[in-house]
């Protein structure tokens, strides 16, 4: 049962990171590559469906879906905004978690910086 568990976590972490990069870089992709994905994470359809939808067959679709993850993977390994996405929510976090022990003037200048658009679910 745990292994089931951990697949599953892992099939869910692989889709929220895949959604993540298409969210972040969706206008680097084809337009094809695009329309797939957004059928992919949108209505969650299969392979088989997204090639019926796209008018490819079924490899046709597997493989640019395969292309279209590989091209989001090579440009966040590129300009990496998801990865300072996540540093910039854990430094968030760690302010959130240790205000009361910060001086004062340290908490007004971030909360400044945070009313400015910074979102902080912390």
């Amino acid at each position: 049962m745990r292994d089931y568990a951990d697949e599953l976590d892992k099939v869910l972490r692989d889709r929220v990171h895949f959604g993540d990069l298409f969210d972040a870089y969706s206008t680097m992709l084809t337009e094809k590559q695009r329309a797939l994905c957004d059928l992919l994470l949108g209505l969650d359809l299969s392979i088989a469906e997204l090639g019926e939808e796209l008018g490819m067959t079924r490899q046709g679709a597997f493989d640019l879906l395969k292309r279209s993850r590989e091209r989001l993977e090579e440009i966040e390994s590129s300009l990496g905004l998801l990865e300072l996405r996540g540093a910039h929510e854990s430094l968030l976090e760690l302010i959130h978690d240790n205000a009361p022990v910060l001086p004062e003037e340290f908490m007004s200048k971030a909360e400044v910086y945070i009313s400015k658009g910074v979102q902080a679910d912390v």
